[in-house]
């Protein structure tokens, strides 16, 4: 039975080697349209927005970190509007 899981796993790398290498955006978003499908059925629209607008913040802040762009400015330029 083991076998049996080596070569289903074994095809199953195959494949997705060949998917990223031929196809990534399909991939890319096929992945993340179920990713976002799967939240929205279990935590429900309002609470997956909420987890998605946090996770975007916390990327674009991270992302000016590692560029090595000073943070208060960003906040400054996007919050003194108000």
């Amino acid at each position: 039975m083991t076998e049996f899981w080596s070569k289903i796993s074994e095809k199953i790398s195959h494949f997705l080697a060949w998917a990223i290498d031929n196809h990534p955006g399909k991939l890319i978003g096929t992945s993340f349209g179920f990713l976002l499908g799967l939240l929205i059925v279990t935590l429900g629209f309002w609470r997956t927005l909420a987890l998605t607008l946090f996770a975007v913040t916390g990327f674009v802040l991270g992302k000016r970190q590692d560029d090595h762009q000073d943070i208060t400015t960003w906040f400054e330029k996007n919050f003194n509007k108000f």
